[in-house]
């Protein structure tokens, strides 16, 4: 019984005492909130800058083919419904983008103010994402119509009108793949962004 016993002794004597736990200050904790809300807002920035620049490519286009066709009444007519039809979605864009892409505290600032922007960031994004999935339901079909229009009219002959069941294909075909890429796109630039936001700001509840 005596050699158990000093074999359970030399083994405790043997064996590292565990190392303490390393604290963790509130200044951590807000750098580390800080990090992981930087890094949800950024993926909603990535679809700011693209659909800026995408929406930029619109407007040059039609300017583009405004200016080539001048003096035909029905493509300008497009060239215009087109520009008119992406402006106000541009126009909340930028605004939406504005208040997202504002810095957040340093984490040396008080914790609620990290908080509060944080949630101002979730709502923002929240509200332009809403605004997005409504304002698409009739961007999508219209753009879709006016771009199959314009070139059919421009570049085979006898336009929509000889070719109905084309351009009709067109359509669709053009239409489902905008649907898919958009819910591509919703999903990994609004919908995961806008959750880890939302656990986030419970954490900062807790």
């Amino acid at each position: 019984m005596s050699t158990l016993d000093d074999f359970k002794k030399e083994w405790a004597a043997a064996t590292p005492p565990p190392a303490p736990k390393p604290r963790v200050d509130r200044a951590d904790l807000q750098a580390i909130a800080q990090a992981g809300s930087a890094r949800h807002v950024n993926r909603a920035i990535q679809y700011f800058w693209a659909s800026l620049t995408l929406q930029m490519m619109v407007y040059a286009l039609l300017t583009h083919v405004f200016i080539r066709f001048w003096g035909v009444a029905a493509v300008q007519g497009m060239c215009l419904a087109g520009a008119a039809l992406y402006l106000p979605f541009t126009v909340v864009l930028l605004r939406q983008f504005q208040r997202v892409a504002r810095p957040l505290p340093t984490a040396a600032e008080a914790g609620a103010s990290l908080q509060a922007r944080t949630q101002q960031q979730h709502d923002s994004l929240r509200a332009f994402y809403r605004f997005k999935r409504g304002y698409e339901y009739l961007l999508i079909p219209l753009s879709t119509a006016l771009g199959v229009w314009l070139i059919f009219r421009l570049y085979v002959p006898g336009g929509v009108p000889q070719h109905l069941t084309g351009a009709g294909i067109a359509y669709l075909l053009s239409l489902l793949c905008c649907g898919w890429a958009i819910r591509r796109e919703n999903r990994r630039h609004f919908e995961l962004p806008l959750q880890n936001l939302k656990a986030l700001l419970a954490e900062f509840g807790q």
